[in-house]
């Protein structure tokens, strides 16, 4: 066994290598240890901090404050912002009071309450950028006698990195002659604060090409959209290591078209007539990003031909490339998506989440979920 001695030797070395202002005193306020980050803090040595009481060093008018402290000190108490003669002057400190038998242990960190104000400010922030994030999400999808949308989005954490929507066109005087919508889903790298920053401005810009580019009665080309974010993208110069996926699809009702463009989805989605034709829309080029080349930044349309009661899933990666204990989820999902294919959207999307909630078990969430399902009547 070491001597008490060797015990105080060793507890005053640990308490001085501590971060923590630690002050201790009796119960009449006599200071019996400073250790030395306290000192510093003060501006005394140990042996000019033996002479004093707690209350010479406290300024007056806290001293009934510190008396209430001390007097409901038996449990640990909250932070307090205190004022302490030093030796060159008043300091301020945030401190927690302990009593526990005889003695009085004080003791604060500067830092520590720091990180504890950065985290506040940062937990309101996000709270706010979560609500922002989640109103950019539709609030519902077209659901017409012709076509109908229905949507599935999980976000890995409180933020999101995924972003989609549906809508009709909007072609003015013209829109009797018009039935065009529009679908996409943009997939960023990564699924925080930036990343959901990140996908609120992709949302953003495509709305833009519709404010600003669109002409009623002009044809609509998924490409021209993609084309338009792209060159907006590269103008704000994000860092090269943020990607952006984004597939864009064009339902042409009057032409009885389906139109395609594909920046970087390696997930094709699905396009199925029937059980024996069932189609991956792989036509994918790059991702955008400022770390690629915009000369190898070109994309190109796609289209299909429109037949009734044919049904097409969009995802980001999140959905197939979740694991389990069983595995990848992508196998399990083609086969269940030919057997519910015949479902309204909203159906198909609830027994998704169905079986996907099963399929997770009591996996954490990797990336963030988004899935669009789309079906002609």
């Amino acid at each position: 066994m070491e001597s008490n001695f060797e015990l105080v030797k060793i507890t005053k070395t640990i308490t001085d290598m501590l971060d923590d202002h630690i002050l201790v005193c009796n119960t009449e306020g006599k200071i019996v240890f400073a250790n030395r980050i306290m000192q510093a803090r003060l501006g005394y040595q140990e042996a000019e901090l033996e002479h004093k009481s707690f209350w010479d060093i406290v300024e007056d008018r806290h001293g009934d404050k510190a008396k209430a402290f001390i007097a409901s000190a038996a449990e640990p108490s909250g932070w307090e912002r205190f004022l302490l003669k030093g030796k060159q002057g008043i300091v301020s400190l945030h401190l927690k009071f302990l009593l526990k038998e005889e003695y009085i242990y004080i003791y604060g960190n500067e830092k520590y309450i720091e990180y504890e104000r950065i985290r506040k400010k940062l937990d309101v922030e996000i709270a706010n950028a979560v609500k922002i994030h989640k109103r950019t999400l539709p609030e519902r999808l077209p659901d017409t006698e012709q076509i109908s949308f229905a949507s599935l989005y999980i976000p890995a954490e409180e933020l999101g990195g995924d972003i989609f929507d549906a809508f009709r066109v909007d072609h003015g005087l013209l829109n009797d002659y018009f039935e065009q919508y529009v679908c996409y889903i943009a997939d960023v790298s990564g699924h925080g604060l930036d990343s959901a920053m990140l996908a609120i401005f992709v949302k953003d810009t495509i709305n833009s090409f519709f404010r600003l580019k669109h002409i009623p009665g002009q044809m609509l080309s998924p490409q021209e959209i993609v084309d338009f974010f792209v060159e907006h993208y590269l103008k704000e110069g994000y860092p090269e290591e943020y990607l952006v996926c984004l597939f864009m699809v064009v339902f042409d009702l009057k032409t009885k078209e389906l139109t395609y463009c594909n920046a970087g989805f390696h997930i094709c989605p699905l396009l199925i007539k029937d059980e024996e034709h069932i189609i991956e829309l792989n036509n994918g080029g790059l991702p955008v990003s400022t770390g690629i080349h915009p000369d190898l930044l070109k994309y190109g349309d796609s289209c299909h031909h429109l037949s009734p009661n044919m049904t097409l899933f969009i995802m980001s990666d999140g959905l197939p490339e979740q694991q389990s204990e069983s595995g990848l989820y992508q196998e399990r999902l083609k086969k269940l998506i030919t057997e519910i294919y015949c479902l309204k959207p909203t159906q198909i999307v609830e027994e998704i989440h169905k079986d996907f909630t099963s399929f997770l078990s009591y996996e954490k969430i990797r990336d963030d979920i988004t899935l669009v399902a789309v079906k002609l009547s």
